[in-house]
């Protein structure tokens, strides 16, 4: 699996060390933005397999960072987690692309499964790549 292949766009201060070490000892390094921007502009310049975001940061909402993030991004899985998932939200963030959401806190449960998609991501990649040399 590639180095830096996890995106999370967390609020400045928002702990995320336990789930960051979990993720380097599966080899798996985290790349950690403050802002929907930066993560945008990370996104421009480096390729990610998956982007977990928080609802809410200082300069906008996950929902429009997903929506943002796709068209820089087609390929990504975008994540969410959040305190308050309402029922609206919910169409919401599925109409957005947002494949889950998660509750806060977040658990150690969740490296296991935000591996799992990322070796899922990385497979569906290398059979479009290898279909795709096959038809040329």
């Amino acid at each position: 699996m590639d180095a830096s292949n996890i995106l999370f766009a967390v609020e400045n201060g928002c702990d995320l060390t336990l789930l960051e070490e979990l993720f380097d000892r599966n080899n798996t390094t985290v790349h950690r933005v403050g802002s929907g921007e930066e993560a945008l502009a990370t996104l421009h310049a480096m390729p990610f397999k998956i982007m977990l975001t928080d609802m809410v940061m200082p300069d906008m909402d996950a929902i429009t960072l997903a929506r943002r993030a796709r068209r820089v991004s087609p390929g990504l899985t975008v994540f969410m987690y959040t305190d308050l998932p309402t029922r609206a939200l919910r169409r919401e963030i599925s109409d957005a692309g947002i494949e889950r959401i998660f509750d806060k806190p977040l658990s150690p449960n969740l490296v296991g499964y935000l591996l799992r998609e990322a070796r899922r991501a990385s497979d569906r990649r290398n059979d479009m790549n290898s279909t795709t040399a096959k038809g040329m």
